[in-house]
């Protein structure tokens, strides 16, 4: 039984495994964030957490912030370069200053229709939609990223 438990579960998290992120430099305190979608098969509503305690921003006023990438799906085989300026300018939207606030998840949907957080700690199904615990959030326009193919996609 346990096998078998293990085994749908690895079916499951099949996709949402070959999404990732990262941050490269890009001057003294920004940095570029890559967003790829490794997998055969589109994920939707992508979005960045930042959380903004990291800037000394009150908890209790701005705890999550999430930058949505205006909700187009991510084709598979794709991977995503968001400069920083434009990320730089949401978050001094809410008073956090160049590179107070370091992204630290990123959420989509598999083609399941199935919601998902990687972070630095790992992948966890996410039983929340899009936005639900960040007390501030913003769209980012398909302009603001270079799409670029993937490097070692499971075709």
């Amino acid at each position: 039984m346990d096998a078998t438990r293990r085994q749908l579960d690895q079916d499951r998290r099949q996709q949402a495994g070959r999404v990732a992120y990262w941050t490269e430099p890009a001057g003294e305190l920004s940095e570029t964030v890559v967003i790829v979608n490794r997998s055969p098969d589109p994920v939707s509503n992508v979005e960045m957490m930042f959380y903004a305690p990291d800037a000394g921003v009150d908890p209790a006023e701005h705890e999550w912030l999430a930058l949505q990438l205006d909700s187009w799906t991510m084709p598979p085989c794709t991977r995503l370069v968001l400069s920083p300026g434009p990320i730089d300018a949401f978050l001094l939207g809410y008073g956090i200053e160049q590179g107070g606030a370091p992204i630290r998840a990123i959420r989509f949907v598999d083609s399941d229709g199935q919601s998902w957080e990687r972070s630095e700690s790992g992948l966890v199904a996410a039983e929340y939609s899009e936005s639900d615990s960040a007390s501030g959030s913003g769209i980012l326009s398909r302009g603001t990223a270079r799409r670029e193919p993937a490097e070692h996609c499971d075709e």
